[in-house]
């Protein structure tokens, strides 16, 4: 059931296993078949002369791309399509491209092709931009700050400095996403700078040493001035902006009267289940546009309202 939200259903295999063999990555990395995506700044290189498709470049283009520097190339192993292994790369300078080819942002390319119903490109994509982004923030060490060094395929980045040799691992930032409900109605925000008419379920940041529900307890009346009381776990989303887990959960409202923390939401308000059924129907009106299909939040309103 989580494999149909966008960005989840990884389509490889992430071969744990086999990243800490420097012999057999070598291999890959050097392999004629192995298939490399480039990405500038966050973006995927895409090939747009039928739809959307990555534009994979094989060992030998990365070569002449990067002038052959691995060292000074921010690279990371993505997983295994049978004997196959793609890697991402991230480039640094500007590529002269051909027509056919285009770096294009990731939330663009989910948004479209998606439209049609679950892909599991945008998991692919996704990975690669997490991993590359994180490597590219950890050039330094942060216990003594001396240079460190990518391993176990860009999943681990090493201290360089023997006296201190600390691992630093990929970061995942824990994000609670609630729908809030009482009886037949369900509880939604409008963000700062948000589009008019732009609802979505209520979120924050999980803190140090909060379990989800207290997280859904503290963000929910810290923005709204809602009460909850039972949480209830329903799904997760890896969202690649930059590198977050959306931890999706229904969360029933204690009190109805809102007072809403205007650094935070512009307007919250409470929506009846019917309306919001003939709202998704119409695809949306004036005063309430549906959350796009790569949202969480969608999924968590679709199967709210699917409920008697």
């Amino acid at each position: 059931m989580s494999d149909n939200i966008i960005f989840a259903g990884f389509p490889l295999d992430p071969a744990d296993h086999l990243r800490g063999d420097d012999e057999w990555l070598f291999e890959k990395i050097t392999h004629a078949e192995s298939r490399f995506l480039l990405y500038a700044k966050g973006r995927p290189l895409m090939n747009i002369s039928d739809g959307l498709a990555p534009a994979f470049k094989t060992v030998d283009d990365v070569n002449r791309i990067t002038g052959g520097d691995w060292a000074q190339t921010d690279w990371v192993f993505i997983g295994n399509d049978g004997e196959i292994a793609t890697f991402a790369v991230a480039l640094t300078h500007k590529l002269d491209l051909p027509s056919h080819e285009k770096f294009i942002d990731l939330r663009s390319i989910a948004l479209q092709v998606s439209k049609d119903g679950f892909v599991s490109l945008p998991s692919l994509l996704g990975r690669g931009k997490m991993l590359l982004e994180w490597n590219g923030r950890r050039h330094f060490c942060s216990c003594c700050g001396h240079k460190t060094k990518a391993d176990r395929g860009g999943y681990v980045r090493k201290c360089a400095n023997e006296k201190c040799s600390a691992e630093h691992f990929p970061r995942t930032d824990p994000v609670v996403i609630m729908l809030v409900t009482h009886g037949d109605k369900c509880l939604l925000g409008r963000g700062i700078g948000w589009p008019e008419g732009n609802y979505s379920a209520l979120a924050g940041f999980m803190e140090p040493g909060e379990t989800i529900e207290e997280a859904t307890r503290r963000e929910v009346f810290e923005e709204s001035g809602i009460k909850v009381g039972n949480v209830s776990y329903i799904r997760s989303q890896p969202w690649p902006f930059p590198s977050s887990l959306m931890i999706g959960v229904k969360a029933e409202a204690l009190t109805t009267e809102i007072t809403i923390d205007e650094k935070e939401l512009v307007d919250a308000k409470w929506m009846e289940k019917a309306k919001l059924r003939a709202i998704f129907e119409n695809g949306g009106d004036e005063g309430f546009r549906i959350p796009p299909k790569i949202a969480i939040a969608r999924h968590l309103l679709e199967e709210w309202l699917q409920q008697d």
